[in-house]
């Protein structure tokens, strides 16, 4: 045991430089390496874009030094494919290292092969720009005694899509994503992004809208003697319901309400859902930006009898 611990420090660094010089040459070799790398880019010429999507991965080999392989640097931002030279059209392309890179290349780090995907069929096309107006697709619904306005404004109102002809010529506006928005009391402004189809190479410009949504107070027009229709009735049946008509009173923002007609309104009842007493309930249709307050009667009696030509 005392020989073991003389000289121990004097032991130990030569240990600790032995441990070194091995690393040293373990790490100084070349070693293949294989791993699933992301496709962050596909480099094409100025004026194409591509039609189609890249695969989302490249299963690869490579070769490097131990010591470049044990950084994660190397592989931190994934692989690029580089078609450059590609004119346009439809081209069944070999995966090979001299098209596949690391995007950030390292010394000493090379693609030796791409062991999968193997091949990409690829649609290359010209690119395109349209300008498209803006249609939000926002869901604003207000407290009792206010409405949403029937417009909701986008500034600015147009933008523009550039990507594969085939597919913006496919586009007659570009919509908003979707948000939703409850219990308004006033109105509102919020930011929206434009959703972009989902093709490496598609922009849109601007990216973003602002959108203003009006809310006013609402105001109440009645609508009288309104007809109940009967609808599921029997065909060799005569029906008519008691009363025969309602009154609605109807709430919706004031420049709306003004120009709405009573043919947009509809009351009616369910033949199938009448009682044993021959009530059946009333529900009435109008149009989304409007709420129905009152009406007259919550339920009616269905009178129903049969055809003259049914008796004989």
């Amino acid at each position: 045991m005392r020989m073991i611990l003389n000289n121990f420090w004097l032991k130990l660094l030569a240990l600790l430089i032995g441990l070194i010089v091995w690393f040293h040459v373990v790490t100084e070799k070349n070693y293949s390496y294989e791993v699933t790398l992301p496709v962050v880019d596909v480099d094409l010429r100025d004026d194409l874009t591509l039609a189609t999507m890249p695969p989302d991965s490249l299963y690869i080999q490579v070769s490097a030094k131990g010591k470049q392989l044990v950084q994660s640097a190397w592989r931190e931002n994934g692989i690029r494919i580089n078609i450059s030279k590609m004119p346009a059209g439809h081209h069944s392309l070999i995966l090979s290292p001299e098209i596949v890179q690391l995007d950030t290349p390292r010394k000493n780090v090379v693609v030796e092969e791409v062991l999968a995907p193997s091949q990409w069929e690829i649609e290359i096309e010209p690119k395109e720009t349209v300008e498209l107006p803006i249609t939000p697709t926002i869901i604003a619904t207000a407290e009792d005694g206010f409405a949403v306005s029937r417009r909701i404004e986008a500034t600015p109102e147009r933008a523009t899509l550039t990507g594969p002809g085939s597919v913006v010529r496919q586009y007659s506006s570009l919509l908003t994503e979707s948000k939703e928005l409850t219990g308004l009391r006033s109105s509102v402004t919020v930011r929206a992004r434009i959703a972009v189809p989902k093709l490496l190479g598609m922009r849109v410009e601007p990216d973003s809208v602002t959108l203003r949504i009006d809310v006013v107070p609402v105001k109440t027009r009645v609508y009288d003697n309104l007809a109940i229709a009967v609808y599921n009735a029997p065909p060799d049946h005569t029906v008519r319901t008691n009363p025969p008509v309602v009154r609605v009173e109807l709430t919706g923002p004031p420049e709306d309400i003004e120009l709405l007609n009573r043919n947009a309104l509809a009351a009616a009842v369910d033949y199938r859902k009448m009682t044993r007493e021959g009530m059946a309930a009333v529900s009435v249709d109008c149009p989304a930006a409007f709420r129905v307050k009152t009406v007259s009667e919550d339920s009616v009696r269905i009178l129903a009898s049969p055809n003259a030509r049914t008796r004989n």
